[in-house]
């Protein structure tokens, strides 16, 4: 019986021994953090390729610099036939400055939970600028997303496994500004909300 029990209980120690070295650093934050980020940010169709930097300032309280490329695609013509239907894209540059309270980083952390680079639920204030398009293909100007400033109040949570990385969020917009010269109201939004996939550098 009790070599039975071993032979049983034996993978299932192994694994979990494996599994806890691979995920030695579940519970370290690093000061100083850099990621590589895929954004899609739903409400405004925007994709973004970008740079992060994340900088702790106390236990739960960072701030974050991103930057970037964005462009939106819009289709036209025939929506169900493939064929007969083309891509409009329009690309632009952003880049944001947010600061980060980590509201219940302290509770993971006493609960003995996860919270490798702040792996956890964040309120922020973002100071977020896109910039009118440089680069149009099938697009005309005055018809391309437009460039704006606005101000979020966002809730959010992300999470690193080892070097990769999951965040979504989501917030109103306390302050906006276009800067178009076509459209002053068309392009500015209420909220944001969306997701991200990335590497810990």
């Amino acid at each position: 019986m009790k070599k039975l029990l071993l032979f049983v209980l034996f993978p299932g120690a192994c694994f979990a021994q494996q599994y806890k070295n691979l995920d030695a650093n579940r519970n370290s934050i690093d000061k100083n953090i850099y990621r590589i980020v895929l954004k899609d940010d739903a409400l405004g169709e925007l994709k973004m390729l970008n740079f992060q930097y994340e900088r702790k300032i106390k236990k739960s309280l960072t701030i974050l610099l991103e930057g970037g490329a964005a462009v939106n695609v819009q289709t036209f013509g025939d929506l169900y036939d493939s064929s007969k239907s083309k891509h409009q894209f329009a690309f632009s540059v952003f880049g944001s400055v947010e600061s980060r309270y980590y509201f219940n980083l302290a509770h993971r952390i006493k609960k003995e939970k996860a919270v490798r680079n702040f792996s956890a639920f964040y309120l922020s204030l973002q100071e977020y600028m896109l910039s009118n398009p440089f680069l149009l293909i099938n697009q005309k100007v005055s018809r391309a997303y437009q460039g704006n400033i606005q101000t979020f109040l966002n809730i959010g949570w992300q999470k690193q496994i080892q070097s990769l990385y999951l965040h979504a969020y989501a917030g109103p917009a306390l302050f906006k500004k276009t800067l178009s010269k076509f459209y002053p109201d068309e392009y500015i939004r209420s909220w944001q909300m969306g997701i991200a996939i990335g590497l810990a550098l």
